[in-house]
């Protein structure tokens, strides 16, 4: 028997890992899973994030278009103006703030030669525009000019 366990040949024919080559081959596949998934997470929260700005930047121009519309035709006289609406899933809140006011210049009149005053006045408007959609909000800037 003692002959048995200390014969040369049990090691030599021996097949498999040991404990500790099955734990370090286990602890750098966890190390490499991990890594995959926080790069995987982190595109995926980019995609979502790029997906959502999308949302928001293409509805800007028909908005701000919107606004143009409700300035030029509003008869009010306030330097101050605000509204609020929807489109599609985004709710908007905006305010404008009558930055300039002025007369429009005088003209001249080719045939004649003669200058005629505008009797129109423009305003340059600041506006704050604000879009919500579910739990995000985006704040836009930007200005008008209306007569």
């Amino acid at each position: 028997m003692k002959r048995l366990l200390n014969s040369p040949n049990l090691n030599k024919n021996q097949k498999g890992f040991t404990l500790i080559e099955v734990l370090v081959a286990s602890f750098i596949l966890f190390l490499v899973i991990a890594a995959v998934t926080m790069v995987y997470r982190g595109a995926l929260l980019s995609s979502h994030k790029a997906e959502r700005t999308l949302q928001f930047s293409s509805l800007v121009e028909p908005i701000s278009e919107q606004i143009r519309l409700q300035l030029q035709s509003s008869t009010n006289t306030n330097s101050e103006l605000q509204g609020q609406g929807s489109m599609g899933a985004i709710t908007f809140n905006w305010v404008a703030t009558q930055a300039f006011q002025a007369k429009a210049p005088a003209l001249l009149d080719a045939e004649s030669g003669d200058i005629t005053q505008g009797n129109k006045t423009f305003r340059l408007w600041h506006i704050a525009l604000q879009l919500e959609l579910k739990n995000a909000t985006r704040d836009y800037h930007f200005s008008e000019v209306s007569w």
